[in-house]
């Protein structure tokens, strides 16, 4: 019993390893680990017409740049760039925390872009009610073929100033080594 274990053992180590070794006889993925170990970039395996097994992303490409300096009570513009090879595109902004964020009045939280080919740029206001991280979401939907896609992101928006360093509890000290390590008092008693 043991003897077959070992010989079950070796067979399936043995077929995992070529399997490892093997993949298609056009040398592909030989020349992908090749150009990783050289510090290159891989060829997209999309962009010769194979097809990833896993899920299905939208055909749409989302972009932004933050126009002006984010401040609480002030507006920033955001410009949005939604394009797409398919179809009109319908595009949909939306904030979680009102009390955080809001849109400027007037802007439009809904709109169709019938030819999204040439990428145009929509401007979005929105004002910052308080310091810190903010977001707002962007949304884009297009029909194919095989129904409606979506793709979304959130827009980080940080308003104020962040401590730049952060703050050492504790005291910097020279260890035995001549290295310099962080001295953390130890908790009194109870």
């Amino acid at each position: 019993m043991l003897r077959t274990r070992n010989f079950c053992a070796a067979l399936l180590l043995a077929s995992l390893g070529l399997a490892g070794c093997g993949g298609s006889d056009d040398g592909a993925p030989a020349a992908t680990a090749s150009a990783a170990a050289a510090g290159k970039p891989a060829a997209d395996p999309g962009a010769s017409g194979a097809t990833s097994p896993g899920k299905p992303t939208a055909p749409i490409s989302i972009s932004y740049e933050i126009m002006s300096r984010p401040i609480v009570g002030q507006a920033v513009q955001i410009n949005v760039k939604v394009s797409s090879a398919k179809g009109p595109v319908t595009v949909r902004y939306s904030i979680v925390d009102g009390s955080a964020l809001m849109f400027q009045n007037g802007q439009v939280e809904r709109l169709e872009i019938a030819d999204p080919s040439e990428g145009g740029i929509n401007q979005l206001a929105v004002i910052p009610q308080r310091e810190g991280r903010l977001y707002v979401n962007v949304s884009a939907e297009v029909q194919t073929p095989g129904g409606p896609m979506i793709r979304s992101m959130a827009i980080p928006i940080k308003v104020g100033s962040a401590p730049q360093t952060p703050t050492i509890n504790g005291e910097l000290k020279e260890g035995p080594g001549g290295e310099t390590v962080v001295s953390l008092p130890a908790d009194e008693p109870h």
